[in-house]
């Protein structure tokens, strides 16, 4: 075999290697691409649903705000004793009277669970705001029974004194107790989001 046959021989075999290292390096190249695309689209992904998130706050400001004008402020749930499923509220914990309607795992109670809101009494109160948040929530008073708040039947506040001096003797002023009241907040909101809440009043 002559010298140019040895050559050219050889530049096939290395053009080749060449090709086949060239094939290797376009795959990797485009899984590394798949794999960034990837992670820029869980990226955005993320940063959507904590943007729903801190939307869903001012409606649950809404809610507690609501609940405490019908509670105490404007006084609209008048009869504190009895259920006032219009005003969302509840003389009792729901999952203590109602056997059948559990609170989940968080405490959150039975009306508010649902995926639809087909276990919502009819007349509940719910608001639908600018952003798309429905929003929905439950008043309960933490007692066993409607009726009269006793310590025995409701969880009460702790008593309170209030002292009062003068110069000559210390005066002290019991302070009523009071039940608590348990908000419970659902907010469902843009792109399949549920946001839950709670707050205690008194």
């Amino acid at each position: 075999m002559t010298l140019a046959r040895r050559y050219r021989a050889t530049r096939r075999r290395q053009s080749g290697v060449v090709l086949f290292i060239a094939l290797i390096v376009m795959v990797a190249l485009s899984i590394a691409g798949i794999a960034l695309l990837r992670s820029v689209d869980t990226s955005v992904s993320v940063t959507a649903n904590l943007g729903f998130r801190q939307a869903s706050i001012p409606p649950t400001n809404w809610a507690v705000e609501n609940a405490i004008k019908s509670l105490f402020e404007a006084a609209t749930i008048t009869d504190k004793t009895a259920n006032k499923t219009g005003e969302n509220y509840y003389a009792y914990r729901v999952q203590i009277k109602d056997g059948g309607k559990p609170e989940d795992s968080h405490g959150v109670p039975y009306f508010l669970q649902g995926v639809t809101p087909s276990n919502y009494p009819a007349d509940f109160i719910k608001e639908t705001d600018s952003a798309g948040n429905t929003i929905r929530y439950v008043i309960e008073r933490m007692c066993r029974d409607a009726g009269e708040a006793t310590v025995s039947n409701c969880d009460m506040s702790p008593p309170k004194q209030a002292y009062a001096t003068t110069a000559m003797e210390l005066n002290k002023i019991l302070i009523e107790r009071v039940p608590f009241y348990r908000l419970s907040v659902r907010i469902d909101g843009p792109n399949n989001t549920t946001t839950f809440a709670q707050a205690m009043l008194r």
